[in-house]
């Protein structure tokens, strides 16, 4: 009777080590893209904005909806998100067009509502919409708990209106 425990066991033992094995060789689900903003924000987004803003503006001849922002100096369109990991994910892809040439703006990430660092400098032109993809590393992002995003006006000056739409992060 204690040699047919002992097998049974054994048996469990091997199937369990076998099962974790298993488990191992299969690769964790790819990261959901996250909308933030597209024509209206998405679920979970608030607009925590020092700057002023206008939420899904409408454009002459545009199917697009953005986001204007006129920012004071340093002020920011700021998008707010309960704490989520960036696990899996690599990059933010946005629209953004400005209003006048040489306008400075900054995207930053936040952890803990704090700029992970420095963010990306972004020139801004009056020339139509500029297509941005910014990896999370160069924001100090990748692999990290994020809360929000800011678009920072980058100058001690007013910044003329500039627009944002269509932000995800894949």
């Amino acid at each position: 009777m204690r040699q047919l425990v002992l097998v049974c066991v054994g048996v469990a033992a091997a199937f369990a080590i076998g099962g974790v094995s298993r488990a191992a060789d299969k690769k964790a689900p790819a990261a959901e893209p996250m909308t933030v903003y597209d024509t209206a924000l998405a679920a979970g987004w608030e607009n925590w904005s020092w700057a002023k803003t206008e939420l899904s503006v409408e454009l002459t001849g545009s199917p697009r909806k953005p986001i204007k922002v006129m920012a004071g100096p340093w002020e920011a369109l700021y998008l707010h998100h309960a704490p989520f990991s960036t696990a899996g994910l690599k990059k933010i892809d946005m629209l953004i067009q400005g209003s006048a040439p040489d306008g400075q703006v900054r995207l930053i990430a936040l952890i803990d509502g704090k700029p992970a660092n420095e963010g990306h400098l972004i020139k801004l032109a009056n020339t139509g919409w500029t297509h941005l993809v910014t990896p999370l590393a160069e924001l100090g992002a990748a692999d990290k708990t994020v809360d929000g995003l800011w678009v920072q006006n980058a100058t001690p000056n007013e910044l003329p209106k500039f627009f944002v739409t269509e932000i995800k992060i894949e």
